[in-house]
């Protein structure tokens, strides 16, 4: 059977799917020395969940994936197209699901495995269209009462389940709510009176109660993470160090503002490719909207949400880098971006409503025959097809290209299952996709055991007498090579390079590992004297445990309410 199982994606085996508990448990004991998930469990618990109640129902993870992906895809469809539809029209929506689903942003969702953020981009439009509405009919005084009551209590379900697809996208759709709120009071400032009292009714019915709506949703994980101080949450210094955030900032502003991923077309992380100048034509479009005499104040907002998902997924590059960089240290939940290409979410919605926006009035400019209107949208189809012609010459890598799993990942998945006395796997330099991973034999990489030590480094401390003695230490049986099927492991300078594949083998060769010669495309070692594998629980994982079920409890209890009173009002 095929996967798409690069990237990020996961891949589960079947005694790895049977080993999945319906309830979340915040120390994963199969990764590593054990690592806490507490820091991502909104997206852990009800990914898994959703996983385990498939293969309940008797699928297995390969049926599972296409479920999950097919999923992805039918819901942008319909949210991107109830978007377009509500401000471009019938027509223009198509092109709206073109641009949203297809830019080289979603695609790298797709082709780098991101199911969670590639769930909430999917979802994204039709969450910010259920607020915009709402924001517009609470302005003009079309709702009260029960039926206002009922929107907040929809638009906080619809939010917490933004945030289980991905916190991330989650923040910034809010954000982009709240500008478009500021947006239409300003508007409506300069036309009508307004109060504080009113602005302040506002800011509460359209924003404030959803989010405390969706905030008693998820205190299963805000809980544990508000009330239980410990050490053991993961916020490390490589994800706060804006030395880092420095180091990701890939993207420049000609990328950005014409929607061009900067590791367009081969997804190599740190690769950043030369602007491609028919992208250029993008922005043109999308602005030459705000040149239309009756463009609404929706097209001004979505401008302006352009430019600023431009101007912040370039990260700290030029210009005025420095703004994002104090951003992530002092804005809270700003952490969250080292990675800025989060923010191309801003102008792939923007640009889906004001490029079909622009067509739309061009088709429907006097003068225009019927014929040349029809062009303007096959020119601007064919254009877009042309910016995407790595997509159509098969150049594109990642789950563009699925996968099988190889034989030799399950002989040594079946070894490892049979092997009942508890010890670690040392994947080198790291685990490959298709690793088996279990509470007995948790999957260990050579960086964590070796303090972050380069591929040389670990070839260098592998002829050293202490390494055996770390092995042991660790309690490490099996040290494994991988294959290395996406070649993304051994690389010099960006490029496949086997031979440090080869190095790496005949380094550990010479060591007392005792290699297994039934594996020929996978390189299999065991350590024969390996020693018991100790087993780390910090303390304060208990407390937070408890935290969890507490949250549990109360989160299941305000979507029961929640749904009460849908029916009810």
């Amino acid at each position: 059977m095929m996967y798409f199982s690069s990237g990020d994606g996961p891949f589960y085996f079947p005694e790895e799917l049977s080993a999945m508990t319906w309830f979340p448990h915040i120390w994963n004991q199969s990764i590593n020395f054990g690592v806490s998930i507490l820091p991502r469990l909104w997206i852990d618990y009800p990914f898994h969940f959703i996983v385990k109640l498939l293969s309940v129902l008797g699928f297995d993870w390969g049926a599972i994936e296409k479920i999950i992906w097919l999923s992805i895809s039918v819901l942008g469809i319909y949210a991107i197209y109830q978007l377009a539809k509500s401000f471009v029209g019938i027509k223009s929506a198509y092109i709206s699901v073109l641009l949203y689903l297809t830019n080289t942003y979603a695609l790298f969702l797709f082709g780098g495995g991101q199911l969670g953020v590639a769930l909430a981009y999917s979802l994204a439009p039709l969450v910010l269209l259920k607020f915009m509405r709402a924001i517009d009919a609470i302005l003009d005084m079309r709702v009260k009462g029960n039926e206002l009551r009922k929107i907040m209590i929809q638009n906080g379900l619809w939010i917490a389940l933004l945030v289980a697809f991905d916190l991330r996208i989650a923040y910034l759709i809010m954000g982009a709510i709240t500008l478009y709120l500021v947006f239409r009071i300003w508007n409506f400032v300069l036309l009508h009176s307004f109060s504080i009292r009113n602005f302040l009714f506002h800011i509460g019915s359209t924003i404030l109660v959803p989010l405390i709506i969706a905030g008693t949703v998820h205190l299963f994980w805000i809980l544990p993470m508000a009330l239980v101080r410990g050490g053991s949450l993961g916020f490390g210094e490589e994800i706060t160090n804006p030395g880092m955030l420095k180091f990701l900032s890939f993207a420049d502003f000609p990328h950005t503002l014409t929607l061009l991923h900067p590791n367009w077309p081969e997804n190599l992380f740190g690769k950043v490719y030369f602007m491609q100048p028919e992208f250029l034509v993008l922005p043109l479009i999308a602005f030459f909207s705000l040149l239309f005499i009756h463009s609404s104040h929706v097209i001004h907002f979505f401008a302006l949400l352009a430019l600023i998902g431009a101007f912040l997924a370039k990260g700290s590059q030029p210009f005025f880098g420095d703004f994002y960089v104090w951003c992530f240290q002092h804005i809270p939940g700003f952490v969250m971006f080292r990675d800025p290409t989060k923010f191309y979410v801003f102008t792939a919605l923007s640009y889906s409503i004001l490029i079909p926006f622009t067509l739309q009035r061009v088709a429907e400019s006097k003068g225009i025959s019927h014929i040349v209107s029809r062009a303007s949208y096959i020119v601007f189809v064919i254009l877009w097809c042309f910016t995407l012609r790595p997509l159509f010459y098969g150049e594109l890598t990642g789950n563009f290209r699925p996968k099988t799993v190889p034989n030799e990942y399950v002989e040594l998945k079946n070894i490892l299952v049979s092997d009942t006395r508890p010890s670690r796997t040392l994947w080198i330099p790291s685990k490959e996709k298709f690793a088996y991973a279990s509470v007995t034999h948790p999957v260990l990489s050579a960086p964590t055991l070796f303090d972050n030590a380069s591929l040389s480094g670990i070839i260098s401390i592998a002829t050293s007498s202490s390494f055996i003695h770390t092995l042991n230490e660790a309690g490490v049986r099996y040290v494994i090579v991988p294959q290395d099927l996406d070649k993304t492991m051994y690389l010099t300078e960006y490029t496949f390079d086997p031979e440090l594949r080869f190095s790496m083998i005949q380094t550990l060769t010479k060591t007392p590992l005792v290699q297994n010669v039934q594996f020929q495309d996978i390189a299999v070692f065991e350590n024969q004297d390996f020693k018991k594998m100790d087993r780390f629980v910090p303390p304060e994982t208990e407390d937070q445990q408890k935290m969890v079920y507490i949250g549990m409890l109360i989160s299941g209890i305000a979507i029961t309410l929640c749904f009460v009173l849908l029916i009810c009002l």
